[in-house]
Order: C-alpha cells, then structure tokens, then sequence
C-alpha cells in the first residue's frame, strides 16, 4: 500500500509508475461500486481483460483484493467475481462544522468501523483545532485496534468560502496558502479538504439520490445554507471553487444582518442557526410553546434538534416555524428551478430531518411563485444520508482524489 499511494513521484513515467497508476484506478472502482468480474473492470478502467486479469494478481498478492468465487453468466465460463480486502486499507472521513466534529472510520469496503465519533470541537480561525483533533484520531484509531499505517487518507469537510484550486479557506484560514499541505504536516497522512456543500454533491451522486443523474442540485440546509450543483453528470464549481454560495441570496426585504455583512440572506431565516433563532425570539416575545419546557427554560439551549423535537410533538409554534420556512425555502428554489432546469433538487442537512413541516409549504411557494412549464420537470426529494453524509462523503472525496492523482 504504502508502494501504491505514497510514492516520491522521483521516477519518469514509466511501466512501473503507470501500473501503479492503474492499481489505484481498480481499487477505487471497487470501493466506490463494489465487487465486479474481470470484463466489469475492463470496462470501467479501459484497459484489455488480460491486463486486468494480471494487475488483480499482483493486488491479491499485496493483500489488497480478492477473488470471490464465480459470479452469475449469460453464456459462457461463468466469470470471476473480486473484491477488496476488508481491513486491506482505511479511509477517514471529519466534518467539521460550528458547533461540533464528527470523525468517522471507513474499511476498504467503504463500511464504517463501528459508529461515528460525535466531538465537541467546533470550526473556529485557529489552527490549533486540526492537531486536537489529530490526537482525538490517535485515539479513536488505538480504540479500534487500526494501525495508522493503514489509514490510506483523510479527508475533511469545512464550511467558509473555499478556493478549492488554491486550497485556501477564506473564511476561516486566509493566510494559510494550501491548507492540505499543512493538514497533511499535522495528520501525518496524506489529507484532502472540501467545501460543505460540494461535498454533499459529492456523496449524493456517489451514494445517495443523485447516483446515475445527470443535472442535480443538492441544497445543504443545516447551520448555514449551501448549494452543489451536478451539471452533465459532472461536479461544477465554478472558476475559483465559489459556486453555490446560495444562502447568501438577498432574497428577504428588511431582513437581519446576515455573517457575510448583507442584509436579508436566504440563510437568515431557513438555516439551523436562524431557526434557533426564531424559536428564541418568539419564546422571549411571548409565545407558548413546548421548546421552553424541553429546555429547561434555558433558552441559550434551543437547537435544530430541539425544535425539531417538539414539533414532532405536536408543538404549533415550532410547527409554524417549519412551515414559514418552507415558504421561504422554497421561494428560493423557484430561482435555481429555473436558471438550472434540474431534473432533481436534494435537500439535505439537520433541516432536511423536519421535511415532513417542511415540503407542504416548499411545494406550495414552487407553485405560485414558478413557471409550472419548469418546476413540474424537476422533482424534489430530501436526502436518505442523514448525519453520515458529511464523514462518508470527506472519506471518498479523499480517496478518489489520492486514487486519480497521476504520478509525475
């Protein structure tokens, strides 16, 4: 492995260094499709059957994959069937947000170790945060009993305006010039960061809703609002990696300051962090509602989770909360409706865990405020992913980027 993926890139490119180079692709296929046959491969790679046929020789023979009997046929020698080795490599995958970090352990199978690790370190513009969550890693890794040598890469999901070419988060970490490196420097593994919401693209289109979908939005509704968007089948990001700052539309009249110093964002009043907000200021104002009782009345307390809770309570101010939200999320949508003509939209994010408040009124802005000629071509669906999303996402993200770097 460490042959495979670590290599100083010193050499000309040669037949050694392009079979490296092949090794790479065969394992990714089969971590991000699963187990196939020889001609399945050939297919996916573009290389002959008996190339194939030797380099998942020499991967057996790493102890990377393995042949897994015959699989089904059609006509002929029923073909074999390979696979990756289960503890053969690991992949990371860290979401780091405003309120916490999740780290989550993937095998070569792409099948989490264990369950997630919920961590009470929060995205803030020091430095310091990627070596404690470094040793909160050691520690993780020493629980499962993996070896760090085996963990292949990481990768870490950030939220903040992200040049992806530079590797430069603005928001964040402006003077740190290529933050991978300098992640790398810390990990001590080979580290690969994406924006939030671009990832989220990535996962659905990978894992999730947007898998064999050509044009695909992907809206991350959670402490903030973003956009991924999927155009031809192919992640866009736009020329510095800015595309898809959507909740930063002036879309609300006479609205609250938004972080980005505007007035009147979309993410004001659908993200999280504006619901809790909304929830607070009713409560303070006088509004009966079951969220104060579910915290103690500590009202500092109030969260996504919290409101979502009593709503599914029956609680009616957290219940219009969700709908006026809709209202105003799906006001929004009717703009990416018609400049994307998107044959999906995915909502995803701790929002999206509300989509039963929320859809009605998102449907019902889509049809008055929408031309029906448009809207009625795209479908609209909430994500299935959930919380693992984001660390399932970062870990393929990292691995297919280490696996499709070309050696120099």
């Amino acid at each position: 492995m460490e042959k495979l993926f670590r290599n100083n890139g010193n050499q000309s490119l040669g037949v050694e260094q392009k079979k490296v180079v092949h090794k790479k692709q065969i394992l990714r296929t089969l971590y991000f499709f699963g187990t196939m046959s020889n001609s399945e491969l050939s297919k996916i790679i573009k290389l002959s059957t008996p190339k194939i046929n030797s380099l998942l020789v020499e991967l057996i023979e790493d102890g990377l994959v393995k042949e897994l009997g015959r699989g089904d046929s059609s006509g002929g020698r029923r073909p074999n069937i390979y696979g990756l080795v289960e503890d053969g490599f690991y992949v990371v995958g860290i979401t780091i947000n405003i309120n916490r970090t999740i780290i989550s352990i993937f095998n070569s199978n792409n099948k989490e170790v264990g369950t997630p690790q919920f961590l009470p370190v929060r995205i803030q513009p020091d430095f310091g945060i990627f070596s404690e969550i470094n040793e909160l890693l050691d520690g993780i890794l020493a629980e499962k009993n993996i070896e760090k040598s085996k963990v292949l890469v990481v990768g870490v999901e950030l939220p903040g305006l992200i040049n992806q070419k530079q590797g430069i988060n603005k928001t964040y970490f402006p003077n740190i010039s290529n933050l991978s490196e300098e992640l790398q420097k810390i990990f001590g593994l080979p580290v690969y960061i994406s924006h939030d919401s671009k990832l989220r693209a990535f996962t659905e289109q990978h894992f999730g809703l947007a898998k064999n979908k050509k044009n695909v939005l992907v809206l991350q509704v959670d402490w903030g609002l973003g956009l991924g968007i999927i155009i031809n089948g192919k992640l866009y990001s736009g020329k510095s990696g800015y595309s898809g700052e959507f909740g930063h539309l002036p879309i609300v009249d006479n609205g609250v300051l938004c972080n980005c110093g505007k007035q009147g964002c979309l993410e004001t009043i659908v993200s999280a962090t504006a619901i809790a907000r909304i929830a607070r200021q009713g409560i303070q104002n006088g509004k009966s509602s079951l969220i104060k009782q579910l915290v103690n009345d500590d009202l500092d307390k109030i969260d996504i989770s919290t409101i979502i809770e009593a709503a599914n309570r029956g609680d009616q101010f957290a219940i219009s909360i969700f709908s006026d939200v809709g209202y105003w999320l799906g006001k929004g949508i009717v703009y990416l409706i018609q400049i994307f003509n998107p044959e999906l939209i995915v909502v995803g994010g701790r929002v999206a865990e509300a989509s039963q408040f929320i859809i009605s009124p998102v449907q019902q802005a889509i049809y008055t405020f929408s031309n029906r000629d448009i809207s009625d071509d795209t479908e609209i669906k909430f994500s299935a992913l959930g919380q693992k999303a984001g660390p399932l996402g970062a870990a393929a993200y990292a691995l297919d980027k280490i696996a499709s770097a070309k050696l120099s």
